[in-house]
């Protein structure tokens, strides 16, 4: 990976970053700020540990209330229309904004232009890595004291599962099993290393699973991990908890100056053509910044492995809609010259994708070296958010939704393996906890996550999510918001890419 030149980093502070505090609320407090805390209080209560300001700007944990929807104080709560179709977030309508297409969108140019750097990389091996499958075990015996369900989920659902799983735990008829309490406890993994894990068989300590839960980012590694057993089902639940889609969040100054330069739509063809233009000597800021692009580790990250698998595709799918990626495709030297190109021009010193917004969220557009981001769409509702409170006259971030996009779909898969039927009925009755009404809301309101609940109203949806779609270009409606969708890979294929990208060494050109 080559350097980050630039401006330092400021040294942003865990609690209130300077400049935020306002000795006089009541004057100089903007009206939906006002309106915002209301609401807040609300939800809340007056039990809460922290008042709604200090959460505001509790960057340790990314703890952001997005909460705009509860009614007013004094009136009734109206009951909530249901959604008009649950397979769209908000409704396909001439009102919902659709992505402008740029004049030159129908170009594909990523061969073009690394045989344009002389691009090249020493090829690695590209295999298969097949395993003897493990029996699965179960029911084990339940002897102990307490039921315990510790869950693997990505740092993007982390602080949205904590919040739920005390609530849970705090409710007499919900969290106690046959007389004994159970215990709920979320581990922040990425999903593919807890993908890793589960595939090879270290998940299991002394004949029980470490997990009774895998919740991962999305479903792209389910039916590696069911490959890897037999002798029955693993998964007794299977159901999608939130959605996100992918997208690329830019500081607006670049990304108005990308839409200008470069005229086509934010991809990894896009990405290609950036990097090769600042290698010739062209500067896309404005400002005179190098253009860094970041996204997490694809062996350790969901959103990392999504990339490479967008950037696979992109690479072979171009007008073949539903073309699968094959192990022979990933042995090409052109896609392996691409891939390192992109690694070596790339930033990917995160394992989350949490941890990859984070400084974009503390120190804003010339605070830190970024100019975009690879990342789920709520953790780019959030970024805008914070940015918007603490900074509002500065760059703002721009969300655009990738030419060849996968939504995330948050699975919860209950896990058999190595579980007491115990276990495996606690988890069950948490997943249907996590799909109520209430702790649907809590995931728009908190984290800016997509419900998957009918019961979730499109005003709702709006009231949360609306003011970004002006401002910071997200679109209500998935169906719209890409213009292809990538299908479903193989889950086989995908780890074999990842295994070749981690394996590339730096490529080799004239100008690099």
């Amino acid at each position: 990976m080559r350097r980050i030149p630039g401006c330092e980093a400021r040294n942003a502070s865990r609690g209130r970053p300077s400049g935020c505090a306002r000795p006089d609320p009541s004057a100089r407090r903007p009206a939906w700020l006002t309106a915002l805390l209301l609401c807040v209080a609300l939800i809340l209560g007056a039990a809460a540990p922290l008042s709604a300001a200090e959460k505001l700007f509790d960057f340790g944990d990314l703890n952001v209330d997005l909460s705009k929807v509860q009614a007013k104080p004094g009136s009734a709560t109206p009951s909530a229309p249901v959604k008009e179709s649950p397979a769209q977030q908000l409704p396909s309508t001439p009102e919902s904004p659709a992505p402008v297409v740029l004049p030159r969108d129908a170009e594909s140019t990523i061969e073009q232009t690394v045989r344009a750097q002389s691009v090249t990389v020493a090829p690695v091996e590209v295999r298969a890595d097949r395993k003897a499958p493990q029996s699965i075990l179960y029911p084990v015996r339940e002897d102990r004291p307490v039921i315990e369900v510790k869950i693997a989920a990505g740092s993007e659902k982390k602080d949205w599962l904590e919040e739920a799983a005390r609530r849970f735990m705090a409710d007499p008829a919900l969290g106690r099993l046959e007389g004994k309490p159970i215990r709920l406890v979320i581990d922040k993994i990425g999903s593919t290393q807890s993908a890793s894990l589960l595939i090879e068989g270290k998940t299991m300590q002394g004949g029980r699973n470490e997990y009774q839960v895998w919740a991962p980012a999305s479903s792209i590694f389910r039916s590696l991990v069911e490959d890897a057993f037999t002798g029955g089902k693993l998964f007794e639940t299977d159901d999608s908890l939130v959605r996100s889609p992918m997208v690329f969040v830019t500081w607006e100054p670049v990304q108005q100056a990308i839409d200008h330069s470069i005229q086509k739509s934010m991809s990894f063809d896009t990405l290609t053509e950036i990097f090769s233009r600042e290698i010739n000597g062209e500067v896309i800021d404005p400002n005179g910044r190098s253009f860094q692009f970041g996204f997490t580790r694809p062996q350790s990250s969901n959103s990392g492995a999504v990339a490479l698998i967008t950037m696979a595709y992109e690479r072979f799918a171009k007008d073949r809609a539903r073309y699968k990626i094959r192990l022979e495709d990933l042995k090409d030297p052109a896609l392996q010259s691409y891939l390192a190109f992109i690694k070596y021009m790339s930033d990917q010193t995160k394992d989350s994708t949490g941890k990859l917004v984070e400084p974009l969220m503390q120190a804003g557009y010339g605070g830190q070296p970024l100019s975009s981001v690879y990342v789920y769409e709520n953790l780019a509702v959030k970024l805008a958010f914070i940015r918007k409170v603490n900074d509002p006259n500065g760059a703002r971030p721009v969300l655009r939704y990738p030419k060849y996009n996968l939504i995330s779909d948050h699975p919860y898969y209950s896990l058999r393996h190595g579980n007491s039927r115990e276990q495996v009925e606690a988890s069950r009755r948490f997943k249907d906890f996590l799909l109520t009404r209430d702790i649907q809301l809590l995931a728009l309101q908190k984290e800016g996550f997509r419900p998957v609940s009918t019961e979730i109203s499109n005003q709702e949806m709006n009231e949360v999510l609306g003011d970004f779609v002006a401002e910071n270009g997200l679109v209500p409606d998935l169906i719209k918001a890409s213009q292809i969708l990538v299908p479903a890979q193989s889950g086989e294929v995908i780890m074999a890419l990842i295994r070749a990208y981690e394996a590339l060494g730096d490529p080799v050109g004239p100008n690099l």
